[in-house]
């Protein structure tokens, strides 16, 4: 049976790195020009010693490339869930206007005769019927009550809880206690 140092469980990816890291410092090495005029504090160091001093800048991320490499990795979870949230606060204020809007035109109080009416119904009935509708197919009026506005916004209120938790699982990461 072959051994793969790549799939090997401890040293061979830390020897494949090492390596791949020692041939690019080389090849780094190799592309300055020594014509360049520099001031110089000390002797000039070797090819060797250039890159020794490269693989050893290179060893935190070999090391703990968890802490290195990922580092950052929070905001790319949290500006998007962010994003969401916020979408989702929109759509339920949306929500809330066009469930009001219904019930102030079932007890009389609005007319859909009004053009400003009308045209806050149209631009809500455009954003929501969309999602009730397959809502409405499946869950049947009890009562002649249409209880999808309460489902769709126990949906959302639980897709904002989900979303708030791993946020902030984000912000809270490798934090100690």
């Amino acid at each position: 049976m072959m051994v793969q140092p790549w799939k090997s469980r401890r040293g061979g990816r830390a020897v494949v790195v090492w390596c791949g890291a020692a041939l690019l410092a080389s090849q780094l090495c190799a592309f300055v020009p020594a014509s360049v005029p520099r001031q110089r504090t000390s002797a000039p160091l070797s090819l060797e010693q250039s890159a020794a001093t490269a693989v050893l800048g290179l060893a935190p991320l070999v090391l703990a490339p968890e802490a290195s490499v990922a580092q950052g990795w929070e905001q790319a979870v949290i500006a998007p869930l962010g994003l969401i949230n916020t979408g989702l606060n929109l759509f339920k204020t949306c929500l809330g206007v066009y469930a009001l809007m219904s019930w102030l035109f079932a007890f009389g109080i609005i007319d859909f005769q009004n053009e400003i009416v009308q045209k806050v119904q149209g631009l809500l009935s455009s954003v929501i019927d969309p999602v009730l509708a397959p809502l409405r197919s499946l869950i049947p009026p009890l009562a002649g009550f249409d209880i999808s506005f309460m489902v769709l916004w126990f949906v959302i209120e639980q897709a904002q809880a989900s979303a708030a938790t791993i946020m902030f699982g984000a912000m809270t990461y490798n934090t100690y206690y």
